[in-house]
């Protein structure tokens, strides 16, 4: 943890003064979203072509590489949620669990880094990354991670997108899907 990671978190933390909508809002990205981006590409699983099926694949791997590695680190770092520290307002139950590094921030740039890699429009990719980025900030909005939590699950994230799209190109079996 920084030294500017407490300031950081209190000033994105929602409080009670916080308007309804934003703590809404924050709600969404961190429990709606995140089912609705999974439901995305099982429809696309579906009713993708062998082109749309291997960028499936490709962000199937990268969100699996990006939850093992978060959860590893996790494992092996265990540092406390900010609410365990008495910090901040917790706007979501969880488990006192490890919080270093963000396992939505992780996964959230996984799926946007290879959206981004893999677009026919840049558009597309901006938009992925401003719901990754959504998602990383509602976790702290939340008051459930600060921010280097989410920062270290967002390069953790683009890490896993590359190495994902490396082990890709490297396997002939998996490129020819």
């Amino acid at each position: 943890m920084s030294h500017l990671d407490i300031p950081l978190f209190l000033w994105i933390n929602a409080t009670s003064a916080s308007p309804a909508w934003l703590i809404a809002l924050a709600r969404f990205a961190s429990q709606e979203l995140v089912q609705w981006s999974i439901a995305g590409i099982v429809g696309a699983l579906v009713v993708g072509d062998t082109q749309v099926r291997r960028h499936i694949l490709q962000i199937a791997l990268a969100m699996g590489i990006a939850w093992i590695g978060a959860r590893l680190i996790q494992h092996l770092l265990p540092m406390p949620r900010p609410f365990a520290l008495g910090l901040g307002t917790p706007w979501l139950s969880h488990a006192d669990s490890a919080s270093f590094p963000s396992t939505h921030a992780s996964v959230a740039f996984a799926f946007a880094a290879i959206v981004a890699a893999n677009a026919r429009h840049w558009l597309l990719g901006v938009c992925a990354f401003a719901l990754a980025g959504l998602i990383a900030w509602s976790r702290i909005s939340l008051g459930l991670h600060f921010p280097s939590d989410v920062v270290a699950g967002a390069l953790i994230g683009l890490a896993s997108s590359w190495l994902a799209r490396w082990f890709q190109r490297r396997t002939p079996a998996l490129s020819a899907t």
